[in-house]
């Protein structure tokens, strides 16, 4: 069997390995600080840290596994697992809402045997449930600042609503993308171009225009799936304010949980937009503006800000890049095993 070197997802991988690489290179410097700030950390809130951010790949796998579950070709926990990390890896790397870090899921889950089409309504099932849930979270807490703070600042507003409008128009997005008729339509545009064209029909994705469900049908059929999903989304989202709130309070600094949440929902709403490659200094400016501007002293917001994206930024790349050839090596020595088998 001919191993293509070149293929357009290897060479995606290439160019963000390549660039992760001299980011590394580039604020390598800043490891030494980040480990004298850990070890000044009591040993209970650098677990819990450590154990949230471990939290939220399970949930993340906890997830995939409730939206493809009891289907034929459905894949292990422990491979979903795996997949949840690459998955935050790629977002990281390009942020696009999650539409980045799902475009890798659907294309694993296919090459994990699962149906295209389950794997394709998991997709947009997950990606609504997290828009809802983040949607939801921040709602609730900006409504809490406003109903319990004195002191307002008009970029809190702007960005609460400017994070309704991205994810509103992302869910729209997803909606009309997942209908047969969009599909068929974006999948001839593309198919004018050859390596897309080659990709397209490689990955099966020519079916889904004869096989999706309506977007109705799909809802109506998955509510119960759609409600855990909700559920499941939320708790990934606390666990990522469970390593801040241990981070604030591992540095002994004066803040409200209510305060940390949505200081940390305002800075995923930045750190979404795709402005810049992980959101690089965008999400370190906006994270440490909104800790300060809640009471936080400057030097304790950016040491909450530089262990924060230690912790869920710069510690999963060479994790995520592993699993991401780690996954590729093990489909291609099942494959491999298959043909040996038929012949």
């Amino acid at each position: 069997m001919k191993i293509k070197l070149f293929s357009p997802s290897k060479i995606i991988f290439y160019v963000i390995a390549v660039c992760f690489f001299y980011l590394a290179v580039r604020y390598i410097g800043k490891l030494k600080d980040i480990k004298d700030l850990m070890m000044q950390m009591s040993p209970f809130w650098l677990l819990l840290t450590i154990g949230a951010q471990i939290g939220t790949y399970l949930l993340n796998a906890l997830i995939m596994g409730n939206l493809i579950k009891k289907q034929p070709g459905s894949t292990g926990f422990y491979v979903l697992f795996k997949m949840s990390i690459v998955i935050m890896f790629v977002n990281q790397a390009l942020p696009t809402g999650g539409l980045s870090g799902n475009g890798y899921l659907f294309n694993q889950l296919v090459k994990q045997n699962v149906p295209r089409q389950i794997a394709f309504t998991a997709l947009v099932l997950e990606t609504i449930s997290y828009y809802a849930a983040i949607m939801l979270l921040l709602l609730f807490f900006y409504g809490w600042y406003l109903l319990f703070e004195t002191h307002f600042t008009s970029v809190i507003n702007y960005v609460v609503l400017l994070g309704f409008i991205f994810y509103t128009t992302l869910t729209i997005l997803v909606l009309v993308l997942s209908k047969r008729r969009t599909i068929s339509f974006v999948l001839r545009k593309l198919g004018k171009y050859g390596w897309i064209k080659r990709y397209i029909k490689k990955a099966g994705l020519l079916s889904l225009r004869n096989d999706n469900e309506r977007i109705s049908q799909m809802l109506r059929k998955n509510k119960r799936a759609i409600l855990n999903a909700v559920l499941l989304q939320l708790m990934i989202i606390f666990c990522d304010v469970i390593t801040v709130f241990a981070l604030v309070k591992g540095f002994h600094i004066d803040m409200s949980f209510a305060l940390i949440t949505l200081a940390l929902l305002l800075s995923l709403v930045i750190g979404a937009l795709p402005i810049s490659p992980g959101s690089l200094i965008v999400y370190e400016s906006a994270m440490t503006y909104f800790f300060t501007t809640f009471g936080a002293p400057i030097h304790a917001a950016l040491i909450i800000t530089l262990l924060c994206r230690f912790f869920t930024f710069w510690a999963p790349i060479p994790i995520g890049m592993f699993l991401y050839r780690n996954l590729e090596r093990a489909l291609k020595y099942d494959r491999n095993k298959e043909l040996l088998v038929k012949g």
